[in-house]
């Protein structure tokens, strides 16, 4: 999937806490002590490449989680994934559509999985509450954006039914109050 540069600079940029700034731990390391899965490594993995210079190669990394991680599998695999996704192609939504679209598919994925997500959340951490969802939050700010305070509405009204962290009461009034301005 990479070209030798790119594998390089993987090699030279990631560095995780802890690690010798002159070790290749993707490389010259067993990884058969970790906890995570493949995809979880990789969507990790892909956020120390999301900036402007190296955008290309979180996207890789990224669409090869997503790949490790299908619709129907390990579905906090696909979570957290598709949060990752999302943010990704979200900072590109400037500069491309393409991105923007690429950004609102991962939301809308991650929220159609949000109620199975929600059960594994409480089941692997029963004793927390869910956590905030991601998909949820990042759809309602496009949504607001774009002016569609009605559908925005119904996905916060959504999110709190099932449980997701954050103060939808406020984002909902907030919403209304804006819809109430543009009518």
């Amino acid at each position: 999937t990479f070209t030798q540069e790119e594998r390089d600079h993987i090699e030279e940029v990631f560095h995780p806490m802890g690690a010798n700034p002159s070790s290749k731990p993707l490389t010259h390391r067993d990884l058969s002590h970790t906890s995570q899965t493949a995809a979880r490594l990789l969507q990790a993995l892909a956020g120390w490449f999301n900036n402007p210079r190296d955008r290309e190669i979180a996207k890789k990394i990224i669409n090869k989680a997503e790949e490790l991680a299908p619709t129907g599998g390990n579905v906090l695999d696909r979570h957290f994934t598709l949060s990752e996704k999302m943010v990704i192609y979200y900072r590109e939504r400037e500069t491309s559509p393409e991105a923007m679209e690429k950004a609102i598919q991962a939301c809308r994925e991650q929220i159609a999985t949000a109620p199975e997500a929600a059960k594994a959340f409480l089941k692997e951490y029963p004793w927390q509450a869910l956590p905030a969802h991601a998909g949820y939050e990042q759809l309602r700010i496009i949504l607001d954006k774009q002016g569609d305070f009605d559908e925005a509405i119904k996905l916060c009204e959504q999110a709190k039914s099932q449980g997701w962290t954050d103060d939808w009461d406020k984002q909902i009034e907030t919403l209304k109050k804006r819809r109430a301005r543009v009518k």
